[in-house]
């Protein structure tokens, strides 16, 4: 008898350890953009086109597996931009952060003195690295952002590598 109730709680416990490494797919970054646009005081958002993420960013658009660069509708008004990226590999992950961290500093700058509002959305924004994905989101609710990303790409799992690059 004893036999048979230590396989049945070994059993079990194999099935616990199998069903906590399901390996599930991460939905596409457009789906993920599409959600954070409902973000509580989200403004209206516009996508950027290729021509204008290589002109502003400089980035070589080919490396990236999946990509979503949206700004605010009107920019001039708001600071508010979402940016998710998706590597084809992890050797562009530090040119791409040290990119969109003096892309963030530009932004804090250049709100602190002509716009307190926008000033306090990037005051908690920060270049993320969650595995291959890299997300910079500038709102007035990043931690609702935050949650709505790390929820999508990893369904909350704690035992992904996240990681937050700290403004210089």
């Amino acid at each position: 008898m004893k036999k048979l109730i230590s396989l049945i709680v070994c059993a079990a416990i194999c099935l616990c350890c199998f069903a906590s490494c399901s390996n599930t797919q991460a939905p596409p970054l457009t789906e993920v953009y599409d959600s954070l646009k409902n973000v509580t005081n989200m403004p209206e958002m516009t996508v950027m086109p290729d021509s204008l993420i290589e002109t502003l960013f400089g980035f070589d658009l080919s490396k990236f597996g999946e990509y979503v660069f949206a700004e605010a509708a009107d920019p001039s008004v708001n600071a508010d931009t979402i940016i998710l990226i998706k590597l084809n590999d992890n050797a562009d992950l530090t040119p791409v952060c040290d990119t969109l961290d003096i892309y963030l500093a530009g932004v804090k700058e250049n709100t602190k003195s002509y716009s307190p509002v926008n000033y306090a959305k990037t005051q908690s924004s920060a270049v993320t690295i969650i595995d291959n994905y890299i997300y910079l989101v500038i709102t007035s609710e990043y931690f609702e952002a935050q949650q709505i990303i790390q929820n999508a790409l990893y369904g909350g799992n704690t035992k992904s590598a996240v990681q937050t690059l700290v403004n210089k």
